[in-house]
């Protein structure tokens, strides 16, 4: 009997220290969790972990950035004033100057192209610390943002994504770039609004013919668009 009342007395010590020991467990565990709530507003370790995982590959390998647009909106409008632009010359002179404008950052150039640019506009690009070669440029596509036209200028605002390497760097960048074709400036009133024949006074760039004489039209616009302002989004 004494020897019964041992093993009864030892299964019930066992099974209390068993006890003991889970509620122990299950306290720490459930410590934890507060701590770790308490430091991360609520996100697991594991799911920090993640987190810093999977911003640590986007920084090594970015996405191209979104795009957000309005060409089918506004290009109606430019095509009734300027009959004679074209989306495709319009986005591959964007990339050219993007790609100028990369080289002027990471001090590969100092200016750009003038013929295209407004004058001064290199001193507003925003110089890296880093000195790089930029290779590996890839201009994935462009829209128009925003269209205005005054009696003075008209102005084409346009919204384009571009990746490329620098150093040992992978960048995906997004940027507006304003480009603006003036109709007039200081002593050359309306000077893109004047007939080459009669010298009779235009209205709109829409017209083919001159209203007074009759002769036709060729709107030299090409190498008038300028692009007058740049900056990332």
């Amino acid at each position: 009997m004494k020897i019964a009342g041992y093993i009864i007395l030892g299964v019930a010590a066992t099974v209390f220290v068993v006890y003991v020991v889970a509620r122990i467990v299950s306290a720490v565990r459930s410590w934890k969790n507060r701590l770790t709530n308490s430091l991360f507003g609520g996100i697991s370790l594991s799911d920090l972990k993640k987190a810093i995982s999977d911003g640590t590959r986007e920084a090594e390998n970015p996405s191209p950035r979104t795009l957000f647009g309005a060409t089918s909106i506004y290009m109606p409008k430019i095509l009734k004033d300027f009959p004679d632009f074209h989306m495709p010359e319009a986005r591959a002179s964007l990339n050219l100057f993007l790609n100028e404008y990369l080289r002027i950052r990471y001090g590969e150039a100092e200016d750009f192209d003038k013929s295209v640019v407004e004058r001064d506009l290199a001193v507003s690009v925003p110089r890296s610390d880093m000195k790089a070669e930029v290779t590996n440029v890839n201009f994935h596509d462009c829209a128009v943002r925003n269209y205005l036209k005054t009696s003075e200028y008209a102005t084409i605002t346009y919204i384009a994504t571009i990746g490329y390497s620098a150093g040992d760097k992978r960048f995906e960048d997004r940027y507006q770039v304003d480009s603006t074709l003036k109709l007039s400036e200081e002593g050359i009133p309306k000077k893109l609004l004047v007939c080459s024949q009669c010298g009779g006074s235009i209205d709109t760039t829409a017209n083919k013919t001159c209203p007074y004489c009759g002769a036709g039209i060729v709107w030299d616009t090409k190498l008038s668009w300028r692009f007058t302002a740049v900056s990332e989004c």
